[in-house]
């Protein structure tokens, strides 16, 4: 009998320690209902935030709907995670989010290289929609 508790306080501890070495990145919290997850060499607190007030400007980040998006950067290329519910996806949604991608591109990150992936509320990825060249580019 103490030996399935030892087992059981040992599982415990070690679900507790895996469940919080998820490294989503750091958190920058827009308000109650928003935040951006931000992580990667050149990716601060400042492009967080400046992803963050153009989301909400263009409003993604709506007042009755929570939502995260993480922010990552690798190289010279960032990449946007967005949480969405996969159920509700359709190939028109996944052009307007590389679209909007576009646009970030544009608006938030001076025309680097932005890619698009769609994740589940773990921030697993279960779409990647790949590069979305910035909008002047794709008007040409």
């Amino acid at each position: 009998m103490n030996i399935f508790k030892y087992f059981l306080l040992l599982a415990t501890i070690s679900a507790a320690i895996s469940a919080c070495s998820q490294n989503y990145g750091k958190e920058y919290k827009l308000d109650s209902n928003h935040n951006v997850y931000y992580k990667g060499e050149g990716v601060d607190e400042a492009k967080a935030k400046k992803l963050a007030a153009y989301l909400k400007e263009m409003e993604y980040f709506q007042d009755s709907i929570t939502a995260t998006v993480q922010l990552e950067k690798n190289k010279d290329t960032f990449k946007l995670n967005f949480v969405v519910d996969e159920t509700k996806i359709t190939s028109g949604y996944e052009n307007k989010f590389l679209l909007f991608g576009a646009f970030i591109s544009e608006s938030v990150f001076d025309k680097a290289p932005v890619t698009i992936q769609l994740t589940n509320d773990k921030l697993e990825p279960f779409k990647n929609l790949g590069f979305a060249k910035p909008i002047s580019d794709t008007l040409r």
